[in-house]
């Protein structure tokens, strides 16, 4: 339990225990035990020999924080990060401390996929750069969520008690408060522990802790102090269902087209919106001439103070400087003349003006000095003011109905229009519809902040990622507006202001008030220094012969203002002097922030102008920013349509009728339950299958590169599930094959590249190494460079991406698959091959387990343990072994070597093209031919020479491959003449093709054939075997011929793609070079159609 704010929260003393020891009982507990020693939990040791999710990601995160790899490595003063147990990278001075926040979740609920998602990118830039030898804070947290917070009780207590907070007064409410916090709040922590997130947990703070608590009344203080607070009475926008005020950006707008039927929270019914309501005011003195007004909110007529007219407006020049009079309070209202609020064209060109209750109006009230009184209450019901007895307590919406009556009876209403275009305002906390309300608020003048956050973005004091995010960014705090940072509730940091309230003196009370209408206030850090304040004010004003009491602000803090000082307050600041003597924390600024791009403005901006103001520094260089997620069908996730995620449900899976029962006994109503579940049975008919930590790790931060949403279809998650299966399945192989060719393991923390490997490369007397061997070693050697780049330029992506093609494509499907044919050869070559194969495979699997930790941290750490040799210390871990580094293997490059495999696997893959399309099995062999016009190519060190077992092995040769050098032929065709007639051909490049007879290829068909049936049905059905390979061959065709067709379908529509305006600047590289690549596929593709149809019509 955490310590409350004292008499701010009045909470009893004993939540006044350990406040930074950890965000929730069970971490400050964990918390407890590390500072102890807690090396008794036992390191994970298993064997396994299917891949099973639930077990192999049970044990090491408990493994992993009693070794406490998650605390950040001591700095000496040289700059290099050092940990008792872990290597040492050589890492540059300037790289050596990361320090990160985590958006702290609400403590309302539960991670959804979103926070998944944001745990996921960040777990992997931090356990990458812990493995560079850096020294790493990600700092976990915990908010107090004011007004979700409050809500999700006040629903509680309703529905178990029957009673609303009123009932139980401030005290009691807040105590229920923090027993519910105490009940639900570790319930995120077990989640993120979970999905595997490498977080600080000693580091962890809640944002109502005592720390965080007394940051955030220093800061207050400090910006009053500097007048950057101030109080002001103005129209802001008010929540009737939260009975609290709310930011402008906390406000969405809903587009109506007409008349609109919309729920409203609180009413069984719906309520009507989009009509536009007419009615007549008289004039005083003369009921034979009225102004009809327009209204959508004809409630708000009970408040009005005038009618508008334009000044030049010929029609009602007449009644200038007269009134009218108000149908129900009786009131006379003058007739006002204002240029800037009537627009003569539209409608009747007169405006009814609610000063009270509407932005136009309230400004224009202010320039003709009207009355601004306020009719409503805040539960949105009318008040004595209102003018009508008959109204008051009635809700704002019923209202509505009975005025509409009321003024047919009294023969002023003059009808309606059901097609009017409008836009509602909500509360995007609660979904009512904001009312407009005059009060006394407390501000944040942002001008001058915003303009150095400007400042600091242009002069690249902040970088973006992506960079296209500062176009947001401007637009935003260039027409930024003050924030209203007071609410009113009774969950959150109370306001540290006061004021003197004098007995029986409301005339002098009001006097004394500031321009705001209400106060004086005085802003201090408890009641004694307020009333110490008050003291001289009263003895200045000499009033001292008069009885007053201190009574603090009701009003708490927006949670964004908390939340915007955590790059300082989560690292101990408190506005006072730290142990140190200095009073900003030794890690800021931290090194980033990441997160969604919905809080750019909520959170983002307002750490950077307030965190910047406190202490002259921006709070972090790099902004990460994420898209949103959103379902398979680009639908925004939302309880009540039933479609959000919890990311356990699809670690560990779970049942339909399971999924549906976490709907019920929350807060959502029985028809939204019913209408989730509804939803549920056709997203998740058989419910969610167990994918595992890994897989959805994996998913989501390679789901990324889609900028502008994320659409999260389940079934990738599945693909990823299979992909770390893969893995496994390699490492059965290498396990297998290590203990067949007696290799011993030479993996280490220290260094990827296997002991002897870089030796044997450069000894002449072993030739150097095979073309499969600089191959891989090549394509590792650029894995790993656009790997750490990927990182390092903060597009993880990129990252997962080339990992996925590295360890698919290049390793298991050509270096696994070329190895096997030494391995499984009994010649003395192959036999002296085996050991340095095994080097090879070594080097490339334990880089890419190191590669794919910070994406699949279970899974890796899991078989990269079962690399290590026996004598490997028993606190050895992939978490704190050496990333690869450029360096290490920038030597390894070798683009002959890839080239001359391109070559290789083309002639392969044509091979295979070749069968496919004459439909010839692998079973049959086939005799090939061939053709180069690049002579290099056929070179004792060329690249068909050093892999010509490969091409026979793989291509299924019959006899030895014949093959012709274009280049040097004499006989006038470039060397075609020694191609056998009515050969079938695949182009591979201009420069090399592949030829087989098409006897062969009939031959290879027939055989195959005879293999199948009885050889004496086929010699039975010989007269019709030419029809029936006419038949085949027209089929060959028509199949050809559509795949030709989808073929150029897809080039035409990437064509189209490429070629939209806006494609050169919001495409991210990576797609674009993947546009590339696919175009490069497809040209290739429609050569090769285009040359097998060719063929087959040439020979019937």
């Amino acid at each position: 339990m955490w310590k409350a704010i004292g008499k701010q929260l009045q909470h009893p003393p004993r939540a006044s225990q350990g406040a930074r020891s950890g965000f929730s009982s069970s971490t400050r507990q964990l918390a407890q035990a590390n500072n102890g020693n807690q090396t008794n939990v036992a390191k994970p040791k298993r064997e396994l020999e299917k891949y099973d999710t639930s077990i192999v990601e049970s044990g090491w995160y408990e493994w992993w924080e009693a070794q406490g790899f998650f605390a950040p490595r001591s700095v000496s003063a040289a700059g290099s990060a050092t940990n008792p147990g872990s290597i040492n990278n050589d890492t540059p001075d300037s790289t050596s401390r990361f320090t990160m926040l985590t958006p702290p979740p609400n403590v309302t609920g539960y991670l959804h996929i979103g926070h998944a998602l944001t745990a996921s990118i960040q777990d992997s830039l931090v356990r990458w750069r812990r493995m560079r030898g850096e020294s790493v804070s990600w700092v976990p947290g915990m908010d107090h969520a004011g007004i979700s917070t409050q809500t999700v009780v006040e629903k509680k207590l309703m529905r178990e008690k029957k009673q609303t907070r009123h009932d139980l007064g401030r005290e009691a409410f807040v105590e229920q408060i923090w027993d519910w916090k105490e009940m639900h709040g570790d319930r995120i922590t077990q989640q993120l522990k979970r999905l595997g997130a490498s977080m600080d947990w000693d580091q962890g703070f809640f944002t109502l802790d005592e720390t965080r608590t007394e940051a955030v009344r220093s800061a207050f203080i400090q910006l009053f102090r500097d007048g950057l607070i101030y109080r002001d009475t103005r129209l802001v926008n008010w929540c009737c269902a939260l009975e609290t005020v709310i930011s402008d950006i906390e406000v969405e707008y809903d587009d109506i087209a007409g008349r609109t039927m919309l729920s409203v929270p609180g009413r069984l019914k719906k309520v009507e919106f989009g009509v536009l309501h007419d009615f007549a005011y008289k004039i005083d003195g003369d009921d034979t001439q009225e102004l009809v007004v327009s209204t959508t909110r004809i409630e708000t007529m009970l408040g009005d103070e005038a009618v508008a007219i334009h000044p030049d407006d010929p029609r009602y020049t007449h009644l200038h400087g007269k009134h009218v009079v108000h149908p129900i309070s009786g009131k006379r209202l003058p007739i006002i003349c204002d240029p800037e609020l009537v627009d003569m064209s539209f409608g009747t060109g007169v405006v009814k003006v609610t000063p009270a209750h509407d932005p136009n109006d309230y400004a224009c009230g202010r320039r003709h000095g009207l009355p601004i009184t306020n009719i409503l209450d805040k539960d949105g019901t009318f008040n004595s003011n209102c003018g009508s007895e008959s109204y008051e307590k009635m809700n704002r919406f019923d209202a509505r109905h009975k005025i509409v009556e009321e003024l047919k009876t009294l023969g002023l209403y003059r009808g309606k229009n059901e097609n009017h275009a409008m836009r509602l305002a909500r509360c995007s906390r609660s979904g009512d519809v904001i009312e407009p309300m005059v009060m006394p608020q407390w501000y944040i003048q942002c001008d001058n902040m915003a303009q150095r956050a400007l400042r600091d973005a242009n002069d690249q004091r902040l970088a973006f990622h992506p960079d296209s995010a500062i176009k947001d960014w401007n637009r935003w705090l260039e027409n930024i507006q003050d924030w209203c940072i007071s609410r009113q509730l009774w969950w959150g940091h109370r306001i540290p202001a006061y004021k003197p309230v004098f007995e029986g003196s409301g005339r002098l009370q009001a006097s004394l008030s500031l321009p705001s209408g209400d106060g004086p206030w005085f802003v201090a850090e408890s009641e004694e220094q307020a009333s110490q304040q008050i003291q001289q004010f009263i003895k200045e004003k000499n009033l001292q012969h008069l009885s007053y009491k201190v009574v603090q602000d009701e009003d708490v803090l927006d949670t964004w203002f908390s939340s915007a000082l955590l790059p300082l307050s989560a690292l101990g600041w408190t506005g006072h002097e730290l142990p140190s003597g200095s009073k900003i924390p030794e890690r800021y600024p931290t090194t980033m922030i990441e997160t969604g791009t919905d809080i750019m403005f909520f959170w983002v901006a307002r750490m950077v102008m307030l965190c910047t103001h406190l202490s002259d520094q921006v709070p972090f260089k790099d902004i990460m920013f994420h898209a949103m997620v959103r379902d398979a069908q680009g639908r925004k996730m939302s309880k009540s349509v039933g479609n959000v995620i919890d990311p356990t449900h699809v670690i560990e899976g779970i049942t339909l009728k399971d999924l549906k029962a976490t709907l019920e006994g929350g807060n959502l109503a029985p028809k939204e339950v019913k209408r989730s579940q509804a939803q549920m049975d056709k997203d998740f008919p058989r419910g969610i299958n167990a994918s595992g930590a890994d897989a959805l790790r994996f998913a989501l931060v390679s789901s990324t590169q889609q900028s502008r949403q994320i659409n999260l279809d389940l079934s990738n998650v599945t693909s990823a599930q299979h992909f770390a299966n893969k893995l496994w399945n390699l490492s059965a192989f290498y396990g297998v094959r290590l203990y067949d060719v007696r290799h011993r393991s030479s993996v280490t923390s220290e260094k990827v590249i296997a002991q002897g490997l870089k030796e044997l490369k450069e000894d002449p007397q072993h030739q150097g190494l095979s073309l499969p061997e600089r191959f891989i070693m090549s394509r590792l050697a650029d894995t790993v460079a656009k790997v750490n780049t990927g990182m390092e330029e903060l597009e993880p992506s990129v990252a997962t991406d080339m990992l996925r093609k590295f360890i698919i494509r290049d390793l298991c499907d050509v270096y696994v698959e070329f190895i096997k044919v030494p391995l499984f050869s009994g010649d003395d070559e192959s036999h002296r091959l085996k050991p340095r194969l095994f080097m090879v495979l070594q080097t490339c699997f334990d880089a890419s387990l190191r590669m794919m930790h910070p994406f699949m941290p279970f899974v890796t750490e899991e078989l990269w343990q079962r690399m290590l040799p026996e004598n490997a210390p028993q606190s050895t871990s992939i978490m704190t072994s050496s990333f690869p580094s450029i360096q290490e293997f920038e030597s390894w490059r070798d683009e002959v070597a890839e080239t001359d495999m391109e070559v290789t696997l083309g002639l392969i893959q044509a091979s295979r093209a070749m069968r496919q399309s004459h439909q010839v099995p692998m079973t049959s062999e086939l005799p090939f031919t061939v053709w180069t016009s690049n002579p290099s190519l056929l070179a004792p060190n060329g690249a068909i020479p050093q892999s010509s077992r490969y091409i026979s092995h793989f291509t299924r040769a019959l006899g030895d491959i014949k093959y012709i050098d274009g280049s040097s032929s004499n006989d006038g065709q470039q060397g075609m003449s020694a191609i056998e007639p009515f050969s079938a051909a695949h182009v591979i490049t201009p420069e090399l093709k592949l030829f087989t007879p098409l006897a062969a290829i009939q031959n290879a068909i027939v055989s195959a054939e005879i293999q199948a049936k009885q050889l004496a049905e086929i010699r039975a059905s010989a007269p019709g075997k030419v029809a029936a390979n006419r038949k085949k061959q027209e089929q060959e065709l028509q199949r050809l011929d559509r795949k030709l067709n989808s073929v150029l379908a897809d080039l035409e529509k990437l064509a189209a793609r490429v070629a939209r305006p806006e494609y050169l600047e919001r495409v991210p590289e990576n797609v674009k070079a993947a546009d590339a690549r696919r175009k490069e596929e497809l040209l290739a593709q429609e050569e090769h159609v285009t040359a097998s149809m060719k063929t087959l019509r040439a020979h019937p």
